[in-house]
């Protein structure tokens, strides 16, 4: 069985090139199906549609209203068409070659269904039509120019979660492909997250660094997966082993386990396939940027049938444009080898590895409520003594078996390694009341500012400054995050895929039990610098500590599984339910030593914490026509305080915190999927949120209530005339409902002014509540679009942009103000919070085909070289990168 077309994956989705040159529109590559029957059609030129006549017949004769019951799975289209062969009893003959049909899938087909229909849906987004030029004969047919694209699907998702079409999937998906990747030039993870509404990028913690993020208002720094399977590392994720990245919004707990309030993000790996190729690129820009890549696909058709080897490899340099110093340099390498594919069992092996050895970069210092005002391009780290060393290392292996025609076993084996050696300069600028014009305090601690400033000097006026204090005046304390760990991982995940029908009614379920180890030993001392003037830091400064201290190593071992079904039933054609349920049991160990460098170890703590908790998933889909569907949505998901491997004293006893989403949306599919539309409207909920103990801020009380409620909106196209789109919309208003502070003093501050003597000092405790208030790292509108389309002269031209509305970096926050000169009158005290300033972004690209193989590619980012912050933190502020260009070059053999 053959058929002589050839498929692949490039930048712009699935390209299918004959093995010789289409000289006509009317250039047709025939599969004959022998069915022994007679029938008429009729093909529609030019598209993929067919027209097929024919009388009616009973259940399980010929012809082509003849009905069978079907239960074919999704999978390699030739594999569909044999078992459509068998399932009919029709003799199917290909008349060139199986092996250019790689890469073409099909959904199947399960139900009862006549012959007709059931072609009609194994062809279905594959991009070929069909049509029978005589009683026996069918012919599949691609009706376009020399090269054509078959993107099967703008918006598909290869997550096994996902039994359906994304189009009958009841929640908020973004897919951002490859095509959109390497058309944006994006290198990481998060500049391809841009393209997706709702999300905002933030500043690493002290604690960890690496990709942080907030979806919809709650954060999702630990709901990164890699193929399904958590990816947890403190590390920044380079894009060029990315097949497409994958954004579902809302809880996710039925699918994914622990976490997933906003959503979580997957990234899905580029896998071995049958068709050789091989990419190259290499890009330079104005930021010094240097940047190698290639993509290599060879099958072994000597090892086997189905056997091929790929292997993607990154080399990569660059400054940061409108920055001093900050450097990025890293280095990545992916083998992946396969046997079996398009048989029943199937194997793959991968290795990723990705080293980073940069100059780290922690921006701006706040003063007061806002970021100091000084050159923006000021660098307050160490050049030769600040740096971010990651080196992961991740091996998967998966098989996969096809039992008859409706079961498919998985199971997915992982050991993955996450060192990392971090030492970055935070810069802070402490601010003090003053007695002369307006006295400041901030909250999160039960002492007045005064007393913290004092802490860091005798002298408070080297360290501790007032908002009215010439710039001229001010230093800043450069504070050192270090940090040396290596967090691990081995798992395990198994599942079962299915399609069957109980009384006639279609059902497709994946069920899915994983469990296994995860591990975290971060080690972090800390040093006292000098302080250095705001306007004028010296970053070839030698790093000379006045003091230093062990800090305390910690030691994390989590052991956990989950046990979960979805199963989704098509009533009617018009018609589906949903529903699932997980159990998740999460059980940590964690032990501190107080002073890791000692003979004698002294534990600082030795706590554990068990939760056993299930989650639930119901959805209705009511499908108007085959190209659209509207769905409702209901979702759950926890978290645990041990969610990123953190457990300690403070939240050992601390329960987790239950979310809940209710979703409804519109999802609609038009010209063969190729443009991809959805709109949703939502609420989620965060109970039992987690908060500093007014009283003490020592510990952690679990007694807020977060919502989020929005709209979204979303559209992702491939069309012809090179006319690409990705287009988002969401607006999030978020508020806190209840807090631990809802009748406590602000933030357990005292307002007091810096003169003991005066009689206003120690004032009775000032209350306010946070309820509310809005959630931090959440804008009320963020918005994205890039389009690209064919130009004169053979150039594709591209525009995007990126806005965010204004943000507060934290829900707590905040700086009272009040005038000193007159009696205080607490009704005129004004609450100013560390907020982030809206922005906007604008981007470029114009590309040509030099050669056949050959490629140019220009992008501009940041257009307007606007000034904006692109990752807020409570306590300092990451610019975004000024303008910037990138040449490159991209080959194709």
């Amino acid at each position: 069985m053959s058929l002589n077309l050839q498929q692949r994956k490039t930048r712009r989705g699935w390209e299918t090139v004959a093995g010789w040159k289409l000289r006509s529109v009317g250039a047709v590559l025939a599969v004959g199906v022998a069915m022994g029957l007679g029938v008429r059609a009729q093909a529609a030129s030019n598209t993929n549609s067919v027209t097929v006549a024919g009388d009616e017949a009973p259940e399980g004769q010929s012809g082509p209203a003849a009905k069978h019951a079907f239960n074919i799975p999704a999978g390699p289209l030739t594999g569909v068409l044999d078992a459509f062969r068998q399932a009919t009893g029709l003799r199917v003959h290909l008349r060139i070659s199986a092996d250019e049909l790689v890469g073409f899938r099909s959904a199947g087909v399960v139900g009862t269904y006549t012959n007709e229909a059931a072609l009609q849906q194994i062809l279905d987004k594959t991009g070929l039509s069909y049509s029978l030029v005589s009683a026996n004969v069918v012919e599949i047919a691609l009706r376009n120019s020399e090269r054509v694209d078959v993107t099967t699907s703008v918006a598909s998702v290869e997550l096994q979660q996902f039994t359906g079409p994304l189009v009958d999937t009841a929640q908020t998906v973004n897919v951002v492909p490859q095509f959109i990747m390497q058309e944006q030039a994006a290198t990481n993870l998060r500049d391809t997250l841009r393209n997706v509404p709702g999300i905002s990028l933030a500043a690493g913690e002290g604690g960890s660094q690496g990709d942080t993020l907030t979806i919809r208002g709650f954060n999702a720094r630990n709901d990164i997966f890699l193929d399904g399977i958590r990816d947890f590392g403190s590390y920044y994720r380079d894009a060029f082993n990315f097949e497409a990245v994958e954004v579902l919004e809302g809880p996710a707990g039925v699918e994914f386990g622990r976490g997933s309030t906003g959503g979580v993000v997957n990234q899905e790996s580029k896998q071995p396939e049958l068709a050789k190729f091989a990419h190259a690129n290499l890009q330079f820009g104005t930021n010094l940027m240097r940047r190698a890549s290639a993509d290599i696909n060879q099958p072994l058709r000597g090892l086997g049938e189905g056997a091929a080897f790929r292997l993607n490899v990154v080399g990569s340099q660059s400054m940061v444009a409108g920055r001093n110093i900050a450097e990025t340099r890293r280095f990545g390498i992916a083998p992946a080898v396969s046997f079996g594919l398009n048989t029943p069992t199937r194997y793959v092996l991968q290795y990723l590895h990705e080293s980073e050895n940069s100059t780290p970069d922690y921006g701006l210092p706040y003063f007061g409520p806002a970021v100091v005002n000084v050159d923006h391009s000021t660098y307050y780290g160490f050049a030769a003594d600040n740096y971010l060393r990651t080196n992961p290392d991740i091996v998967t292996g998966k098989v996969e078996h096809d039992i008859g025609k409706g079961v498919t076993v998985r199971n997915v084996l992982r050991w993955a390694n996450y060192p990392r050696d971090v030492r970055i300069t935070e810069p802070q600028i402490n601010t003090v009341a003053t007695t002369s014009a307006v006295p400041m305090y901030t909250g999160g601690t039960p002492t007045p500012i005064l007393a913290t400033c004092a802490q860091n000097g005798a002298d408070v006026t080297k360290s501790c400054f007032s908002l009215d204090t010439p710039l001229s005046q001010v230093r800043v304390k450069r504070n050192q995050l270090t940090a040396r760990s290596t967090e691990d991982l081995l798992w395990d995940q198994a599942s079962v895929t299915t399609h069957f029908e109980v009384f006639h009614i279609p059902n497709n379920l994946v069920a899915i039990a994983e469990g296994g180890r995860e591990r975290s030993d971060p080690y972090r001392n800390s040093y006292n610098m000098p302080y250095v003037p705001v306007l004028s830091p010296n970053p070839y400064d030698p790093f000379i500590p006045t003091s230093a201290y062990p800090g305390i190593r910690s030691y994390v071992v989590a052991t956990s599984y989950g046990l979960g079904f979805v199963d989704t039933v098509k009533l009617r054609e018009w018609l589906q339910l949903s529903g699932g349920v997980r159990f998740d049991h999460f059980n940590t160990h964690s032990y501190a030593a107080a002073n890791p460098l000692a003979a004698t170890l002294t534990p600082a703590y030795d706590v554990n914490r068990l939760d056993e908790q299930p989650t639930y998933r119901a959805a209705v889909v009511v499908k108007p026509s085959h190209e659209g569907s509207i769905y409702f949505d209901y979702g759950t998901s926890f978290n645990p305080s041990a969610e990123a491997l953190s457990l300690s004293a403070n939240n050992a006893t601390s329960p987790p915190e239950y979310n809940t989403t209710y979703e409804a949306g519109v999802k609609w599919e038009y010209f063969h999927d190729r443009l991809h539309i959805s709109s949703s409207i939502f609420r989620t909920e965060k109970q039992n949120a987690r908060e500093t103990d007014p009283a003490n801020s020592a510990n952690t009380v679990n007694a807020g209530d977060y919502v989020v409620r929005g709209v979204q909106f979303g559209a992702i196209g491939h069309l012809p005339e090179n006319f690409d789109l990705i287009v988002g919309y969401a607006y999030l208003d978020s508020f806190i409902e209840s807090s631990a502070l809802n009748a406590s003093p602000f933030n357990a501050v005292n307002l007091a002014l810096i003169s003991a003597n005066d009689p206003r000092a120690n004032t009775a405790p000032f209350f306010i509540s946070p309820k509310g208030m809005p959630i931090a790292n959440t804008p009320k509108n963020s918005a994205n679009f890039w389009v690209t389309h064919k130009l004169i002269r053979g150039f594709t031209g591209g525009l995007g942009a990126n806005f965010l509305t204004a943000r507060r970096a934290s829900s707590s926050a905040y700086i009272g103000l009040y005038n000193s000169s007159a009696p205080i009158d607490l009704t005129q005290v004004r609450l100013v919070p560390k907020a982030i300033p809206g922005y906007y972004a604008l981007n470029l690209m114009v590309s040509r085909k030099i050669t056949r193989s050959v490629d140019f590619q220009a992008n501009i980012n940041n257009l307007t070289n606007k000034f904006y912050i692109d990752q807020p933190h409570p306590n300092h502020l990451v610019p975004g990168e000024g303008i910037n260009a990138q040449f490159g070059f991209n080959y194709k053999f």
